[in-house]
């Protein structure tokens, strides 16, 4: 059985997705947006959490591209060009095709997690 990550770094160094530098720089730019925010390994993903409301996690598969998964509760609310879907339990989707596209996307990213911080209980 394979022994479980003890780090979210360690998770993907193992993982060895062809992204991880779009990845990392997701991680670090969501942990700076509040410092209450935890990431975890969760969905064998790293997930972001402020309290018990998840803001995201993202989904690895298929490597050619980044998907976040937007799972807050107040995902439906926000209105955003980034923010796609509109699934019955709340789930919103950001996609992520490339570095330019991250570049581009960043500051309504930023936006959008924080009105995400702001409506966690």
């Amino acid at each position: 059985m394979p022994q479980k990550p003890v780090s979210v770094d360690e998770a993907l160094d193992r993982r060895a997705h062809p992204l991880r530098d779009q990845i990392d720089l997701l991680r670090k730019h969501t942990l700076a947006v509040d410092a209450r925010i935890v990431e975890e390994w969760k969905w064998n993903a790293p997930s972001f959490r402020l309290g018990t409301d998840y803001l995201y996690t993202f989904m690895l598969r298929p490597d050619d591209h980044l998907h976040l998964v937007v799972h807050h509760p107040s995902a439906p609310d926000i209105e955003s060009d980034i923010l796609e879907g509109d699934y019955p339990d709340g789930r919103r989707m950001i996609f992520v095709r490339s570095a330019d596209e991250l570049a581009e996307k960043l500051p309504e990213l930023t936006r959008v997690l924080h009105a995400l911080v702001a409506n966690s209980r």
